[in-house]
């Protein structure tokens, strides 16, 4: 029978100068091995409630605290941040504040050796390798892209060998190709070495593919803790602005105008559960349709890029391009989306 692990009784917590409890009277059981996601529109209190977790409520964020919080049956007030970090990794959504070094492997070993641990390089090592990161050691944090960043402030928390992991966001800032890299890390490091997990997210098809429970906040209030495919199908999401994935969304709208499954016990919030809901209905082919073709001849060019290419020279004079012989026109009335697998080239260009 799984355990508990984090143990909230009676919370609430009040920002200096605030006069509205941020927290109100929290409640809370999470067990070792969960992967839980906490959701809620912002000014909630998720970040507040995982920032209470990790002692950095009240021990360096002061206010009025009530009520009691035990991580592996420690009360946070007894222990400081620094020892509790030992138990509660957090990477936080500006995650590059958490690079304090030049190198990935620097900074992975960064927190065991300033800990004292004589085992600091193995321990990064065994960091890097988990997250398959051997790759990257060497090179320079400013060399990295979003998503290498991403995974190497995780490797860095993890180079203490947490039991309890925070994520404020983690698809934050990452492209889709990375969001889902970090995702299957965490995956692995729940299932494989029953680390547990918690996401502040609010991807709902992230949540469906990965996460076993979800919390829900609302102005500083605990609504409730759900079972992962009960709480994607609970009518609070919507009021809240916070829409369940989109094949929860289609089995929702069938379902009512033409369909009624015998066996209903919450609409299915992954392409697996889709496939199993609407697994004997006849399925319609579509034609193939290959769209219309814009003509732009008697438009005018708004934006033109002829050749650009932008790049600087890393401490081995070696010039490293961002950007590479780019041409491309953008007419006046267009609307172009921008995709590609590193976000800062695409901010760049």
């Amino acid at each position: 029978m799984p355990q508990g692990i984090i143990s909230i009784k009676g919370l609430s917590f009040t920002y200096p100068g605030d006069t509205v409890p941020s927290l109100k009277n929290i409640g809370l059981e999470i067990n070792e091995g969960d992967f839980t996601a906490i959701i809620g529109s912002n000014g909630s209190g998720k970040t507040t409630l995982c920032k209470v977790i990790n002692g950095v409520i009240p021990h360096y964020i002061t206010g009025d605290f009530e009520g009691t919080v035990e991580v592996k049956g420690k009360n946070t007030l007894n222990f400081s941040v620094a020892s509790l970090a030992l138990n509660v990794a957090y990477v936080y959504q500006d995650f590059e504040n958490q690079l304090v070094r030049s190198t990935v492997h620097d900074d992975v070993i960064f927190a065991p050796l300033n800990f004292g641990y004589t085992d600091y390089k193995k321990r990064g090592e065994d960091a890097l390798k988990l997250l398959s990161l051997e790759h990257i050691k060497d090179k320079f944090i400013w060399e990295l892209s979003g998503g290498q960043k991403h995974m190497a402030a995780l490797a860095g928390v993890m180079s203490l060998n947490p039991d309890i992991i925070i994520v404020d966001e983690p698809a934050a800032q990452l492209d889709p190709v990375n969001a889902v890299l970090i995702y299957e890390k965490l995956k692995a490091l729940n299932e494989v070495y029953r680390k547990t997990v918690i996401v502040i997210e609010h991807h709902s098809e992230f949540i469906a593919d990965y996460c076993n429970s979800v919390i829900m906040m609302d102005e500083g209030r605990l609504l409730w803790k759900k079972d992962v495919k009960e709480a994607l199908n609970s009518p609070e999401l919507k009021g809240k602005n916070i829409y369940p994935p989109q094949v929860t969304q289609a089995a929702y709208i069938l379902s009512r105008s033409s369909l009624k499954n015998e066996n209903f016990n919450g609409y299915p919030i992954s392409i697996k559960g889709c496939r199993e809901y609407f697994g004997n209905i006849n399925m319609v082919s579509v034609n193939d349709d290959k769209g219309i073709e814009l003509k732009n001849s008697e438009k005018k060019p708004a934006i033109v890029f002829e050749g650009v290419s932008y790049g600087s020279k890393a401490l081995d004079n070696e010039m490293k391009l961002a950007l590479n012989d780019i041409n491309l026109t953008v007419y006046e009335g267009e609307r172009l989306a921008l995709v590609g697998s590193n976000v800062q080239e695409n901010q760049l260009f």
